[in-house]
């Protein structure tokens, strides 16, 4: 029997026919899979992030991230089996680190793939895609939380932003320590914000707001809640009191009463502020206590007379009158009134009449003559007098002083003194030679010209000319060289203003200082306060007023040719605009101006903004009430300029505030952008009027100089002056000769609330010889509007020989949630010692400044816009210069991003960490050409670190 099925294996024809209907099981379990896909992260500050990728039947594995293969060195693998299907894998992981990251120069996300391959590499699987990014938290929180008072039952809003972060940050908020939980009347918003629709009494404490992401975890300072209920009366209570009167007692009285209602019955109730009684110092019920009313009485009485009056004195027709009042007592209830006259005229006897008149007038014309002679011969004895002394004073003064250190040179009359580390130099309107035929004295913007013919200038010694001379070519403002009378390079003329020169010695640097003079003013000013001025050319320049907190920068090209500019500061209350009575001065006059009589007043030499900063008193943190106002004098009086936060198209400043931090020595700093030369000076008042502002305020204590005055009665003074620095530099003016025991700064001072002053712990051997505390009301320190506001503590030695002096002085306020400020006060030199002698040789510090070229170039990179906002729009974000970003491209002839560089050049002066900073907020804005330019910056200063 013949088998019907066909022989497959015989027939070659037939093997190609049904090859297809086959799977090749060998090949498919051979296949390259990858079962582990490496996974996204985040690198957390020096913790890399580790990539893992696992593939079966595969003998090699590397990665690429950002279009650059991984060294396989960097690769560790893993060869083996696994026990339950008996496939062979490798599993291959690698660690991402930041300097991977930032060293990519990608524009995009940083992303990694693994690829698994056989040893022939024909087959290759790639893996998913896995995004590397930098983990970070800023350090400062967008939006702060803010001490509230509120009245029960209002709605209470606590903002928090967190702070710029990636990963997002997760918000939470604390109530003394412990999580607050929402419920119906606690709602968390979206924003981050914590909201109590109708705050309770329970809801007052201390409240905190944290954020936390992989990166980090901050949180804000604490900041006190307080609900308060306002006192409400009670009902009153029923009128207490009998209205019974005897009225024929009454009407056999009455002649004797002035006034029946005296002794006539009344009733009286009252109420109690307890409905509901004031809580958390909420304001006490507002009316009166008690109530009282008049009984109605129906006794009948009939009106009298009361007693004539005194006679009047004479009148000019020799009359004299008296009145009396039908009022004792009055008419009641239907009563008669009185009868017969009030008024009763009569002639003046005749020893008062006109004749005795007549004579008394004559006799004090007189007396008023004689007294117009002796005053008119006087004044002219008192002129010729001044004449012949102001005569002998110019005869004094031709002759020279003999100064202590004196040049032998002199030309014309001009001599220079050289005390050591000062050169001085006094410039006369007759010898303009020496600022050049075209400047004749130095004057300011406005008419008439603020500085005298006679001015003094000099030069103080800079820690920094040796870096500026190395960083930047030529010198950042003018310096004085010593030139000899006999100098010809100039045709007779001398150079005493230069922007640079290899002859200057190190006492020859960084900025000519307008010294003020006794009996002259400088700049329409007050004479006690600085100036510094400086020749400036294309270069730029910097001026600083550093102890009276004011600095001007002048960026490059922001003149033409050479112009002196000065920056002077006045604290004096003449010189301030006229306020509302709301309104309260933040800073000192702030005053910048040119130097240059032959310009006329309404030419302006800027070509481009220049930037000027001063510290305020403002307090602004934890709570800011403050609504800020600039205010600035172009050349035609006092107006307002900027209105914070309502800035427009006709806007021409631009103001940036910064909080008081470690990076500007503790203070707060306005800085100001402004195209014309001006004086400016920040104003504010409270926001809301519930809530009061509040400043910040430097004390300090002087004493005696010399340890033999502690032996014999002697007094301290304590001065509480606003927290500018001019302030301050007045006080040291005004306390020359004194020694400075003790200072503490940013005491916070409200607008309401009697200042006390506490002595405490005097040490034994001494006696305070007067009040151990003084009590200034707010009425005398008016929010330390004017400026040396101080009091005197007077002390007394109980031994003679005794000269060591300590005590402890406690400066509080009433009614303020701000800590006392505890003081301690000691004579000996080793604890605390300062005298404006010392002070005056200054302090130093390091300010950075971008190159030119460095500024021009990430000018080119930043200034086109682009979709992703990575332009000079996102970098003025980044630096939280945005409130009013029309500002910054509102001149045709500036790069937007080049005043975006200005303004942050002024706001990070004195940081070391301005430049790294700048680096980091280019490398989150993604423009890694921007980063690039930086460090190759920045690759020229080794000990300046990127992070």
């Amino acid at each position: 029997m013949e088998d019907d099925t066909p022989d497959v294996s015989s027939d070659s024809n037939g093997d190609a026919a049904y090859s297809d209907y086959f799977l090749d099981y060998k090949s498919i379990m051979d296949e390259i899979t990858i079962t582990t896909q490496p996974k996204s992260g985040y690198v957390i500050r020096n913790k890399p992030l580790r990539l893992q990728c696992r593939a079966n039947h595969a003998t090699k594995i590397r990665y690429k991230c950002s279009s650059k293969w991984i060294d396989d060195s960097r690769i560790e693998k893993l060869i083996g089996t696994d026990s339950t299907s008996g496939v062979g894998y490798i599993d291959a992981s690698v660690d991402i680190s930041r300097i991977d990251v930032d060293t990519s120069g990608h524009v995009d996300a940083f992303q990694c793939q693994c690829y698994a391959s056989g040893d022939d590499d024909q087959d290759v699987v790639a893996s998913d895609v896995a995004t590397v990014h930098l983990a970070y938290m800023r350090k400062h929180f967008l939006k702060s939380p803010v001490a509230q008072r509120v009245q029960e039952g209002t709605t209470l809003q606590l903002p928090c932003q967190a702070p710029e972060s990636d990963p997002k940050a997760e918000l939470t908020w604390y109530k003394d320590g412990v999580v607050v939980q929402p419920d119906a009347n606690v709602i968390r918003a979206s924003d981050g914000s914590l909201i109590m629709s109708a705050a309770r009494l329970s809801d007052s404490g201390n409240y905190t707001c944290e954020a936390t992401n992989v990166a980090n975890s901050r949180k804000t300072d604490p900041v006190e809640v307080q609900i308060y209920v306002d006192g409400g009366w009670s009902e009153w209570s029923p009128w207490i009191g009998t209205c019974h009167v005897d009225c024929p007692l009454l009407r056999q009285h009455a002649h004797r009463i002035r006034d029946p209602h005296d002794v006539l019955p009344h009733q009286r109730r009252t109420r109690t502020c307890n409905n509901p009684a004031p809580l958390n110092d909420g304001e006490y019920c507002k009316g009166e206590e008690e109530m009282t009313r008049s009984c109605k009485v129906p006794c009948k009485l009939d009106g009298g007379w009361s007693s004539w009056s005194d006679w009047s004195a004479c009148s000019s027709s020799c009359h004299r009158y008296r009145t009396r009042a039908c009022t004792v007592p009055p008419p009641m209830n239907g009563g008669q009134p009185c009868f017969g006259d009030d008024l009763m005229t009569q002639e003046c006897p005749a020893q008062l009449c006109t004749a005795d008149s007549s004579r008394i007038v004559i006799s004090d014309t007189a007396v008023y003559g004689s007294v117009a002679s002796i005053f008119i011969v006087a004044s002219f004895i008192l002129a010729i007098l001044a004449m012949f002394c102001c005569k002998r004073g110019n005869s004094k003064k031709s002759k020279p002083l003999k100064p202590q250190k004196m040049n032998s040179e002199k030309a014309g009359g001009i001599y220079y003194s050289e005390p050591p580390g000062v050169r001085r130099l006094l410039l006369e309107h007759q010898h303009g030679t020496l600022l050049g035929e075209k400047i004749s004295s130095c004057s300011q913007y406005f008419e008439p010209p603020p500085l005298p013919h006679s001015t003094t200038l000099r030069s103080g010694k800079s820690a920094f000319s040796g870096y500026s001379s190395t960083r930047n070519a030529g010198s950042r403002a003018a310096l004085i060289q010593e030139c000899s009378s006999s100098s010809s390079g100039s045709g007779g003329k001398r150079t005493m203003l230069r922007t640079s020169s290899s002859n200057c010695s190190d006492d020859d640097n960084y900025a000519t200082l307008y010294d003020y003079m006794e009996d002259k003013s400088v700049l329409g000013l007050d004479t006690s306060q600085n100036i510094v001025a400086a020749q400036i050319d294309s270069n730029g320049a910097r001026l600083s007023l550093s102890k009276s907190g004011a600095r001007l920068i002048v960026p490059e090209l922001a003149v033409e040719g050479e112009k002196m500019l000065y920056l002077a500061v006045s604290d004096t209350l003449t010189d301030q605009p006229h306020l509302k009575p709301i309104e309260s001065a933040l800073s000192p006059v702030i005053v910048i101006g040119q130097c240059d009589v032959s310009m006329s007043a309404h030419d302006n030499i800027l070509r481009r903004p220049v930037v000027v900063s001063f510290r305020h008193c403002a307090s602004t943190f934890p709570r800011d009430n403050w609504q800020f106002t600039l205010y600035a004098d172009e050349g035609s009086g006092w107006q307002k300029a900027v209105t914070i936060g309502e800035e427009n198209l006709n806007t021409n400043m631009f103001v940036q505030f910064e909080q008081p931090g470690k990076k500007n020595d503790g203070f707060g700093w306005c800085h100001v952008m402004t195209y014309s030369l001006a004086r400016l000076m920040l104003a504010g008042h409270p926001r809301r009027n519930s809530l009061s502002a509040a400043k910040r305020v430097h004390l300090a204590v002087f004493g005696p100089t010399e340890m033999s005055a502690y032996r014999r009665p002697f007094e301290l003074r304590v001065y509480c002056v606003p927290e500018t620095g001019a302030a301050m530099e007045s006080v040291w003016k005004q306390e020359d000769g004194s020694r400075l025991l003790c200072e503490s700064n940013d005491f916070i001072l409200n607008e309401k609330g009697n200042l006390c002053i506490c002595i405490e712990d005097v040490i034994p051997g001494f006696s305070c010889d007067g009040p151990e505390v003084v009590e200034i009301s707010e009425t005398q320190h008016r929010f330390v509007a004017q400026n040396g506001l101080h009091c005197s503590l007077k002390f007394r030695p109980k031994e003679i020989n005794g000269s060591q002096f300590s005590t402890r002085v406690i400066v509080y306020q009433k009614a303020s949630s701000t800590e006392p400020m505890v003081m301690e006060v000691s004579n000996e030199p080793e604890l605390y010692d300062a005298t404006s002698e010392e002070r005056e040789k200054g302090s130093v510090c390091v300010e950075f400044r971008l190159p030119f070229g460095v500024k021009d170039e990430l000018a080119r990179l930043l200034d086109m816009p682009n979709e992703s906002h990575s332009d000079w729009r996102g970098l003025a974000k980044k630096l939280h210069y945005d409130r009013y970003l029309q500002f910054f491209a509102s001149f045709p002839d500036c790069s937007p991003t080049s005043l975006l560089l200005d303004l942050w050049e002024a706001s990070s002066s004195g940081s070391a960490r301005a430049v790294p900073d700048l680096l980091q907020t280019l490398r989150v804005m993604g423009r890694p050409d921007a980063v690039m330019v930086l460090e190759r910056f920045l690759s020229a200063f080794p000990q300046i670190v990127s992070p």
